[in-house]
């Protein structure tokens, strides 16, 4: 069941009829059998025993763990969980990857034996919950957190419906009084909810549908669009990822506030980024702390990296043996990035090496170019010096994400050269755009839309505050025609029909 069909809105409207007609005392009940009904909606039924069985080990290795007053014994629960729930994801989504590899080793040493790719069928959001219960078996072992005592509880919190189709990745602490408390009803809630589930669904059906038309017919001939083309669709897709993806997160937010529960935030606003680490840091937020707490600082805590820290620090001093420590996670966690975009070496190299390369040369290099800044005069607190700073950082994004977009790793750098050789700036004014699928009047559309689109992240930078509390703050009268602008171009402009799949999300396939 897609979160932009009409089944969907239908499906919320009577869970919270029902959600808040039972007693709070039970409404967990309620979330927990709406979220079985949905992952039976929305994927073959029998994916769900993987989820059964990642809900059955993690209940019972978190419950042993604290049993255990032995730290080594409760460790070993803690390896077995994380095993058996890393164990699934591992061969659900990288088999074929493994086999692809190993394939090209026979060829190398010359053996004509090939392995067939086995075909798998994931559950939904395996990739999100996996590591959501990773990080409750870690945080339990650490005291941070106790066991929930009752397995329908912990089936809930991992198979939160709203959280299933893109994340967010949340915390077993910041989310079980929210689950298991109950909520009252509060008008206020369910509106904002609602305005939210309104500006994601803007964002997908009427600026990342269009942008997801020209993106393929550019990328779907690159020997006829080369040139600026290349780079026009490496900019609209990137666009067209962050409106499909925070659209995504927008609805799933939303629907869940009207339940009363607070979702962690994914997205700030990350076309204002400075740097690329900056960007990363706005972007899939909960993805990114997931990988600092229990990636990077387990590594940087580790005894190996303690040790090699201390022959490091005798040698060269401690900021530089701090450095290195640093960049060794670093490279760690951005393998891990990469991974888990996807079972491929474009996105090891694409998304995961080419974004460490850019933060790891910006920290070594950040002294000389301080020093360029300084001898030339820049003014580094100007707007065109950040306005810079935020272009220089969308260009090596869009960069990096055409590792994500391209079918290969080769098929990327091929379209690279032909951005790089081909030179034809006149298709900017010789109506050249308009033949990509798009046609003039929704091109005019879609560049407005993506103005409004811009001038509330901007709003939201700025002000530091959510956009629907921007807007209370304003006149009834105008605070309605804003919503029913949004609304009416949502419904009349939004892309429809047999041509235009509104129900995929390009995240949802994680």
């Amino acid at each position: 069941m897609s979160i932009t069909s009409y089944i969907f809105w239908l499906f919320l409207i009577v869970s919270l009829l029902v959600y808040y007609v039972f007693p709070r005392k039970l409404q967990w009940v309620v979330l927990l059998v709406t979220s079985i009904f949905f992952f039976g909606l929305s994927c073959e039924l029998y994916t769900g025993i993987y989820l059964l069985i990642t809900i059955f080990a993690t209940y019972v290795c978190a419950n042993k763990m604290i049993l255990e007053t032995d730290q080594l014994k409760a460790k070993k629960w803690l390896i077995i969980g994380i095993v058996i729930d890393a164990g699934i994801l591992i061969v659900l989504k990288y088999s074929n990857f493994g086999i692809e590899n190993v394939n090209v080793l026979f060829s190398v040493f010359g053996l004509k034996k090939q392995i067939s790719h086995i075909s798998w069928l994931a559950p939904l959001g395996i990739s999100y919950y996996t590591m959501q219960v990773i990080a409750y078996l870690v945080d339990v072992y650490g005291g941070v957190v106790k066991p929930e005592k009752n397995i329908l509880k912990t089936a809930l919190f991992i198979g939160y419906y709203p959280q299933l189709t893109s994340g967010p990745i949340a915390k077993f602490a910041e989310m079980k009084d929210q689950l298991y408390s109950g909520h009252k009803l509060e008008i206020d809630k369910i509106a904002y909810g609602c305005q939210r589930i309104l500006w994601g669904v803007f964002k997908k059906i009427v600026i990342s549908a269009r942008l997801g038309v020209i993106v393929d017919t550019i990328y779907s001939d690159t020997v006829k669009y080369q040139g600026i083309y290349i780079w026009i669709a490496a900019a609209a897709f990137l666009v067209q990822l962050y409106t499909d993806f925070s659209g995504c997160m927008d609805i799933v937010l939303g629907a869940s506030e009207c339940y009363g529960i607070i979702l962690p935030e994914n997205f700030r606003t990350p076309f204002f980024a400075k740097t690329v680490q900056e960007f990363w840091q706005r972007w899939h937020i909960t993805l990114g702390g997931w990988l600092r707490d229990y990636i990077m600082y387990p590594v940087l805590r580790s005894n190996a990296m303690r040790k090699l820290n201390r022959k490091l620090k005798s040698k060269y001093g401690k900021k530089i043996a701090s450095e290195i420590s640093t960049y060794i996670a670093m490279f760690i966690v951005w393998l891990m990035f990469g991974l888990w975009h996807g079972g491929a070496w474009k996105f090891i190299l694409g998304e995961g090496m080419m974004c460490y390369l850019c933060i790891v040369f910006g920290k070594l290099f950040e002294p000389l170019l301080k020093k360029v800044v300084e001898s030339l005069k820049i003014n580094t607190e100007c707007f065109s010096w950040r306005l810079f700073q935020s272009i220089r950082t969308f260009a090596l994004m869009s960069v990096a994400n055409m590792f994500f977009r391209l079918g290969t790793f080769g098929e990327t750098i091929t379209n690279i050269k032909r951005g790089i050789m081909t030179w034809n700036p006149w298709i900017l004014f010789d109506g050249s755009l308009y033949k990509l699928g798009v046609n003039e009047k929704n091109c005019r559309l879609l560049f407005i839309s993506v103005i409004v689109l811009f001038v509330v992240d901007l709003l939201e930078t700025k002000e530091n505050e959510d956009i629907r509390k921007l807007l209370k703050k304003q006149n009834c009268l105008f605070r309605w025609i804003c919503i029913w602008i949004i609304m009416t171009v949502a419904l009349v402009c939004g892309m429809y029909g047999p041509e235009f799949d509104a129900t995929n999300f390009i995240y949802g396939v994680f």
